[in-house]
């Protein structure tokens, strides 16, 4: 395969200052996510001594960040981040907002900046040279990685046990998981991360979704940036608790993936989300009304009987999982183009460099 880029040595490596330095912000969840955790190394390994919590220059990398609460801050840099469907902030048109690269065209339609769409930040990882791609023959067995929230929400040990797939849990140590998808042959992807990084270590990947919490809009933001389609697999729901629980989240507005996934329709869906999300009686009683309809079924009482059929039904889920993992794990999966690839990077590579020797 064609690879040509910037290593990590040709990377800008501007004298250090406290005048220049930036604050990292980034989303952090508390169990541990492994696409938003490489934010706290990433950016320091490629441009050392440029850090510091007491900056007043905000630094949004990688993650669906913009407009999530940020500190204050007297300016934000956006550098291949994303928008999720929280509204864009009211003063993203002014100077306090360096947006020099966003992670894809569906970002950039939103806040009105086509030029900025690059690709995902992660994609710099290629430039670390101990991350080259591994040979074929170097290359283990499948694995299978959920979105961090759905690891707790079902057997998958159990079926990948069965399906002879190897279960990666997502809330681990970055460098674990990606060392673990840089020596897989194929990676099944529920987070989206899992297929980003599988990319960019030019490893196979094929998307699945385990429930309505995987949102079409992010997906699609990141896979056209690189001309990819997005074509998820639909995983058979792993629980009667996790059918319920996508249920409620329907009801409250936190359903986030589309039937058919397009552009149009989810940059509508993106709309129809934030138009939701700018009600304030609406955000007021969402939290309340969410917290006790999934309360619900712990508080009814569960009659042996009734505890045994929902246990037969998960454990036929179960099954169900395995063989659609069977299945999946003998398909080719998807790569981008080398070219295309390779000018995502050179792209981000030129304005992280510009990034940071601009300070």
């Amino acid at each position: 395969m064609a690879r040509h880029h910037h290593s990590k040595d040709a990377l800008a490596q501007p004298p250090s200052g406290r005048g220049h330095d930036m604050k990292l912000f980034y989303y952090r969840a508390k169990e541990g996510n492994f696409g938003d955790d490489l934010n706290g190394w990433l950016w320091e390994e490629l441009a050392p001594g440029r850090w510091s919590d007491e900056a007043d220059t905000l630094f949004c990398g990688i993650g669906t960040i913009i407009g999530n609460h940020m500190p204050p801050a007297s300016r934000i840099r956006i550098f291949s981040s994303g928008l999720g469907y929280r509204p864009v902030p009211e003063d993203f048109s002014t100077d306090r907002w360096d947006v020099v690269a966003l992670r894809g065209p569906l970002t950039a339609r939103v806040v009105n900046r086509p030029d900025r769409a690059i690709a995902d930040g992660a994609l710099l990882l290629s430039t670390l040279d101990r991350l080259k791609p591994l040979p074929e023959a170097e290359r283990d067995r499948p694995i299978f990685i959920p979105h961090y929230e759905a690891m707790d929400e079902g057997d998958w040990a159990a079926a990948c046990a069965t399906a002879d797939v190897k279960l990666v849990d997502p809330r681990q140590c970055a460098h674990q998981v990606i060392d673990e998808i840089r020596r897989s042959r194929l990676v099944i992807a529920d987070s989206m991360h899992a297929a980003i990084i599988a990319d960019t270590l030019r490893v196979p990947w094929i998307p699945v979704s385990s429930s309505g919490r995987i949102n079409s809009f992010k997906w699609l933001d990141w896979s056209l940036s690189l001309n990819l389609p997005y074509e998820p697999r639909i995983l058979p729901t792993a629980t009667l608790d996790t059918a319920y629980r996508d249920g409620v989240r329907r009801l409250v507005g936190e359903h986030y993936r589309l039937a058919h996934p397009d552009a149009e329709g989810a940059l509508a869906h993106q709309r129809q989300m934030t138009r939701r999300e700018q009600r304030p009686w609406w955000m007021s009683v969402r939290p309340k009304l969410k917290y006790h309809l999934l309360a619900l079924p712990r508080r009814l009482p569960q009659p042996p009987a009734v505890a045994r059929r929902i246990a037969t039904w998960n454990r036929r889920q179960h099954s169900r999982i395995a063989s659609a993992l069977e299945q999946l794990k003998s398909e080719a999966g998807f790569l981008s183009d080398d070219r295309i690839f390779a000018n995502r990077v050179d792209q981000l590579s030129v304005e992280f460099d510009k990034l940071v020797r601009s300070g």
